[in-house]
Order: C-alpha cells, then sequence, then structure tokens
C-alpha cells in the first residue's frame, strides 16, 4: 500500500505523539519509583532487564555509560577478529583509559597482536571520543581459538574438545608432550599463549622431544636435526617454508586447557 505524502506526515505525527505520551509516562513512573530508598534498589534492578534498560534508553530517560559505549564497539569489531583466529575482551574501563584482553592469534597471517590492537583502539576513539587510550592485559590465553562461543564442560564434550592437563603443568617456553584419543600433541606456552600442535614432524613423521627449544631472533625451534626446524610460535618451518606443524584449535577452561584433536 503506498501513502501519499500527507498520509506519510501524519502516520510520523502520530508516532511522535504515541512516543512523547510513552515518555512522559515512563519519566513520572520513574520519578515515583525513585522517590524512596527501596524505589531506588528496585529500580537498579529493573535497569538490569534489557528489554527495560533498552526502553529507558531509547527514550533517553537514562543515558547509555561508558562501558555499555565501549562494549557495543568491541561487537561491531570482534567479526574481524575471529576471522584472524583471534578474539577481545572487554577487562575495565578505569578513567578515560580502556584496558582489553586480546586473545588468539593469526595463524598464518602477519597481523600481530599489537597490530589488531591498534585497531580495536582506533575503532573506540573514533566512536567513544572519550577514551584516550586502550591497553591491553597480558593474561594467558590460547594461541589458535576456535571460532566459536564459550561454552561449559559439557557443551565442551559434546562438541569434540578434549580435556588437556593444567595450566600449571606447563612451563613457559618448554614443550608439554601428551597423548589424546591416540594422538600426539605438542603443547607450550609463549609469550602468555598457549599453543598446540600435532606432535609429528611433517617430514619425518616422527614426535619430537626435545625438552628444551632453542630461542633465536623471537623464534622458538623444534627439530631433530639443523635442516628442519620449526617455529613453534606460528608452526612454521624455517628451513623448508612450504612445510608447517599442523595446529590444533585450544582454550582454556577454569585454568583447564582444551584441545580439539582430529586423528
Amino acid at each position: 500500500m503506498d501513502f501519499t505524502d500527507y498520509q506519510l506526515k501524519k502516520i510520523l505525527e502520530l508516532k511522535k505523539a504515541i512516543e512523547a505520551f510513552h515518555e512522559d509516562a515512563l519519566r513520572k513512573l520513574v520519578r515515583i519509583v525513585r522517590s524512596t530508598d527501596e524505589g531506588k534498589r528496585l529500580m537498579l534492578e529493573a535497569v538490569e532487564e534489557p528489554s527495560v534498560y533498552a526502553m529507558l534508553l531509547l527514550h533517553g530517560i537514562i543515558k547509555q555509560n561508558l562501558y555499555t559505549k565501549v562494549a557495543a564497539v568491541l561487537e561491531e569489531v570482534r567479526p574481524y577478529l575471529n576471522s584472524h583466529g583471534g578474539d577481545i575482551e572487554l577487562d575495565k574501563i578505569e578513567g578515560n583509559v580502556v584496558y582489553v584482553r586480546m586473545q588468539g592469534a593469526c595463524s598464518g597471517c602477519s597481523l600481530s597482536a599489537v597490530t589488531l590492537k591498534n585497531g580495536v583502539e582506533e575503532a573506540i576513539k573514533t566512536r567513544v571520543p572519550e577514551i584516550d587510550r586502550v591497553e591491553m592485559v597480558n593474561d594467558l590465553s590460547p594461541g589458535y581459538m576456535p571460532l566459536t562461543g564459550k561454552g561449559n564442560v559439557e557443551e565442551l564434550k559434546d562438541s569434540g574438545w578434549k580435556e588437556g592437563p593444567d595450566i600449571e603443568d606447563l612451563k613457559e617456553n618448554k614443550p608439554y608432550y601428551i597423548t589424546i584419543d591416540g594422538v600426539d600433541v605438542l603443547l607450550i606456552i609463549i609469550d602468555n599463549k598457549i599453543m598446540a600442535y600435532r606432535n609429528r614432524c611433517p617430514h619425518r613423521g616422527i614426535p619430537f622431544a626435545q625438552e628444551e627449544v632453542e630461542q633465536v631472533e623471537g623464534m622458538y625451534l623444534i627439530g631433530h636435526d639443523k635442516a628442519l626446524r620449526f617455529d613453534l610460535t606460528n608452526g612454521e618451518c624455517i628451513t623448508v617454508p612450504h612445510i608447517q606443524l599442523e595446529p590444533f584449535p585450544v582454550r582454556i577452561e577454569k585454568k583447564k586447557i582444551w584441545i580439539r584433536v582430529d586423528s
């Protein structure tokens, strides 16, 4: 059905009138409820409901707080981070500084966590100009993250995730070897990221057993000899570029490492 310009104008006027009526009624209701201490408590409890919060925000009765503004920006950039095997979590906001926890890594991608952080900072400062800077929280995180949401332990098991060791069982920069459902896995913590690989040399077909890795110019190298050495920060062979270790998705739930392995 097509409306004439006059009809459309009248519809918009009616819409504005209804919205103004709703806003006036809601403002009076909020004023009455907040007139007592108990009412203030109930009001704070009510705005925890998303629909109530959205309605009051729509009519300008409450203002969108800084945390909500920043969280909304992060939701917009999250798909881009996910596409590079990463994710982000809003840790806290202190003054005009946002603290975020970058998770995951860019497997086979030149983008670093710092580059991603800079992109996030630019997005936040553009949309929320009262923010001065963004800082990263240096917490332990998975190196290769799955592109799925978090779930409880039972959901992880149902989705094919396998329970690995406790985080405390691993030491920084030291290989940890484990066999899960007949699959040999190499775990290692590098720069507060947990990496998981199939523990098998792609060329020789035999597992690694070194207790130490060789650190050279920011690389963490492992291999059976000097001819084939692999950088455990990304799984790439530094001597034969087309050979690469097979990474496994890894995640942390309640200080326990979970891995998805394919036999």
